[in-house]
């Protein structure tokens, strides 16, 4: 089954200024593999990223798409063992935070927008 991620309309409007044309959307579990994780883990929490690649740049770790109802972002395939089918981005107002959830529990609770667009 191919995942999905619905992202609230108020998280789209935290995410859309940062993009254009060419702008391709990664959601980055943050394990220090590939050319766009820098840290790693260092707490046994998971933590991924919307990373920020123009469309130019290699993503070949980024091996598997998920749909969602904003544009298509890529994953690192064993990243998915961390992600139901059925996910949430949604804005925390009072710190501006992306949380990433399922339907029954919180993924990540502060999901980071990083640009790594040359």
């Amino acid at each position: 089954m191919t995942k999905h991620l619905e992202i609230s309309p108020e998280a789209i409007a935290k995410i859309k200024p940062h993009l254009n044309d060419h702008t391709r959307l990664l959601l980055s579990y943050d394990d220090g593999v590939g050319p766009y994780s820098h840290h790693g883990l260092v707490a046994l929490q998971v933590s991924f990223q919307i990373v920020l690649i123009n469309d130019d740049q290699p993503f070949d770790d980024y091996d598997e798409e998920i749909e969602t109802n904003f544009q298509p972002m890529y994953i690192k395939s064993y990243s998915s063992r961390f992600l139901a089918d059925q996910m949430n981005l949604k804005l925390q107002p009072k710190y501006q935070t992306l949380i990433l959830s399922d339907n029954s529990e919180e993924i990540d609770q502060n999901v980071e927008i990083v640009d790594e667009r040359k």
